[in-house]
């Protein structure tokens, strides 16, 4: 799944679609939004000696895992608390 300079993984397409409409899905695309935006103010979460970069967002009922590339990002997890 392709969105506004984000790639979802497949857990992450199943947890979307999963979303209640309306303000949830809004909250995460948001955060998305925001992530993709600039990738490097969110903390860097990879294993030590990991080579991929790996981020996490946290809004205020989500939370999203995602990988920077060059102008976009992968969204390898979402998670809802709401």
């Amino acid at each position: 799944m392709h969105r506004h300079g984000a790639v979802f993984e497949d857990l992450a397409v199943e947890v979307m679609a999963e979303l209640p409409t309306g303000e949830a899905r809004r909250e995460v695309l948001e955060l998305i939004d925001a992530a993709r935006t600039d990738p490097r103010a969110w903390p860097d979460v990879r294993d030590v000696g990991s080579t991929e970069e790996i981020r996490e967002a946290f809004g205020r009922r989500c939370w999203i895992q995602f990988m920077p590339h060059a102008g976009a990002i992968e969204v390898r997890e979402i998670g809802w608390a709401g």
